[in-house]
């Protein structure tokens, strides 16, 4: 196991209106390495739900908290958009 990650910043269709997202290959690389299916991720600064995105694809539950709606918006509809086949 490596300690160190690469990943391209965001853009295209990954991108949102958030000024630090993260890439999700990186938080779903992560998830993945650090929880299992059916535990719950806790997302404090939930920003545009990268970490709910992975935590739904790789079948983990979340907790996520923000305090900007219009993030919380963006969020919401990224994970309306995860097809049923991957939850």
């Amino acid at each position: 196991m490596k300690n160190i990650f690469k990943f391209p910043i965001c853009g295209g269709n990954e991108r949102k209106k958030h000024p630090t997202q993260k890439p999700l290959g990186l938080v779903v690389e992560l998830l993945r390495r650090h929880s299992f299916e059916n535990d719950i991720v806790l997302d404090p600064f939930m920003g545009s739900g990268t970490t709910a995105v992975a935590a739904k694809r790789l079948k983990r539950n979340f907790i996520g908290i923000e305090i900007s709606s219009d993030y919380s918006k963006i969020a919401e509809a990224r994970i309306k958009t995860i097809p049923q086949t991957l939850l």
